[in-house]
């Protein structure tokens, strides 16, 4: 592991803030530009660029901005949400110099869920709870590397291979190491690249340099100017490292997608059990939520009467890993509705939501009728929680990948006045090879939960299983059969199957679709959220509370 010292910071007149660190002894600076993106409040550690010079020798503090400025990075930066990291030599060039300042780097990017600020990730031990130590927010799912003269001979060098090692990402899982896309500007010795994957930017190279690098590397865009802007909205921004290869990324505005950091001052409810037991001796009344709204840049949104789609993240993740992982914002799109990821929203209760969604109506043209509601993990959790303790509000909910006890809220807590009554659709995914409790099969709890469901939703054919019973299921990771059963097939994961119950309610309608996923483990998938948005879209709450498709 590689060391890493925060020396100091400094806050800049114009807002801007630098953070200087000592890594495995290379001087590297994060600058964190201001913008009106809320980055202190909205986490973008998990999922935005992780933007890393190589210079073609050492720069000074006060160079920096303007070297960013002038290269296009400042801009991506500040829309961004994340710093720009400058990595200087150890002499005055890179020329020489021994592989390991790009690993020292990337193996002291950290994610932190809650404690982050100014671009840091701040991060604690319980077990020494006076040590408090500093990383940069971010990690190498978006890793876009720049180097200029002598930093491009270095990357060209030691970075044009697979780097070894791995960091965590929270319920997300883990990063590789190796870099997703190198920006080389005037190089001035051949590359030396090993067969990889990485997307390179080649800049006012040789043609001979060029066709070395072809070689070897996925893709290859050659240039005669210095762009990163139009690069990052073209060609780097598209791209990330995820489950061991390089995958599209989402790139909002190449996509026609706003994204908009925003925040709403809510009252604390009586069942915000994160205030009360924190704040015991404080009179606060209302908290600030960030939230992260995302539509078609041609969706009318003021005066269109548009579905909302809510987004609770994981307990180890943020508003825009879950949002943006699961496409929600692509499926928006498409489908015409509104996406709203919200924030820490384990600090917010079941209870509050009715307001969150009452200030969005004020802001956005809501069609009240068509609000619903989806989680990943502790998210599953928290959209359980909004079908027992605000049901009326929503057309229908989508948790996934998380069953808790009947009662047992995202605090931890017990739940009062449990819904009994109040049917409300639903779809919910579980995958067989979760670490966690995700389907009837894993554990008791599951199996309470959809008798549960079963008695709300009205089960036709009711849910009768024993978990102690469980070599005699008919099915063997619900239990019993829907009265409808269809088997799916994604080509992204060849291995799995998707086994959908569809269960019929009293009235002779199906308002329940319960899924369960083999080679899954504990992981989000466009295919089933998009599936499943097919599924819930068709209902529509009246105004006096009745489901209607």
């Amino acid at each position: 592991m590689a060391t890493s010292t925060l020396k100091q910071t400094t806050y800049l007149d114009n807002g801007d803030v630098l953070h200087e660190f000592l890594m495995d002894g290379y001087q590297v600076y994060l600058l964190q530009p201001a913008n009106d993106i809320q980055s202190n409040l909205i986490n973008y550690g998990f999922t935005g660029p992780t933007l890393t010079v190589f210079p073609d020798r050492k720069l000074t503090a006060h160079k920096l901005s303007p070297f960013a400025e002038e290269c296009g990075l400042l801009s991506v930066s500040r829309k961004s949400g994340t710093g720009i990291i400058f990595v200087n030599p150890k002499e005055e060039t890179w020329t020489g110099a021994p592989a390991g300042a790009y690993e020292a780097v990337a193996s002291n990017l950290a994610i932190a869920q809650s404690n982050f600020r100014d671009g840091l990730a701040v991060m604690k031990d319980d077990t020494i709870p006076d040590v408090v130590t500093y990383k940069i927010l971010g990690s190498c799912v978006r890793m876009y590397v720049y180097g200029f003269g002598s930093g491009a001979d270095y990357l060209a060098k030691y970075c044009l291979r697979p780097i070894k090692g791995t960091a965590v990402l929270g319920d997300l899982g883990m990063a590789e190491l190796t870099p997703v896309c190198c920006t080389l500007v005037r190089g001035t010795e051949l590359p030396q690249p090993e067969k990889n994957d990485i997307h390179v930017i080649s800049v006012c190279n040789t043609d001979e340099y060029n066709e070395t690098l072809k070689t070897s590397c996925l893709g290859v865009v050659c240039e005669d100017e210095v762009d990163f802007r139009r690069d990052f909205r073209e060609v780097t921004g598209n791209y990330r490292r995820w489950i061991g290869r390089i995958m599209p990324a989402y790139n909002y505005e190449a996509e026609g997608i706003v994204d908009k950091a925003e925040s709403v001052m809510l009252p604390i409810s009586d069942d915000n059990e994160s205030f009360r037991r924190r704040l015991p001796f404080m009179r606060t009344k209302t908290h600030k939520v960030g939230y992260v709204t995302f539509y078609d840049k041609d969706l009318d949104v003021k005066n269109g009467k548009v579905p909302l789609m809510l987004v609770f993240h994981g307990g180890g993740d943020s508003a825009y890993a879950t949002a943006s992982l699961a496409e929600w914002p692509e499926i928006g799109q498409k489908e015409g509705f509104i996406t709203v990821a919200v924030e820490m929203h384990m600090n917010v209760a079941a209870g509050e939501i009715p307001a969150l969604i009452d200030h969005l109506a004020e802001e956005y043209s809501i069609d009240t009728g068509k609000i619903y509601a989806t989680g990943f993990s502790m998210g599953g959790v928290k959209s359980w929680d909004l079908f027992e303790q605000c049901p009326e509000r929503f057309a229908a909910l989508l948790p996934m990948d998380a069953i808790d006890y009947v009662g047992h809220n995202c605090f931890g807590g017990i739940t009062q006045n449990v819904n009994e009554t109040e049917l409300v659709p639903l779809f919910y995914i579980g995958g067989v090879d979760s670490f966690g409790v995700e389907l009837p099969c894993h554990h008791d709890r599951a199996v309470q939960r959809i008798a549960y469901l079963s008695k709300v939703n009205r089960f036709r054919s009711g849910y009768s299983v024993s978990f102690a019973e469980k070599e005699k299921w008919e099915d063997p990771l619900y239990g019993q059969k829907g009265d409808r059963v269809e088997v799916l097939h994604d080509e992204m994961f060849p291995d799995s199957v998707y086994t959908v119950h569809y269960f019929l309610s009293d009235d002779g309608k199906c308002y329940t679709a319960l899924m369960g996923v083999t080679h899954h483990a504990h992981e989000i998938r466009p295919f089933t959220n998009r599936f499943a948005w097919n599924f819930v879209k068709q209902f529509r709450r009246t105004a006096d509370g009745i489901v209607i498709e």
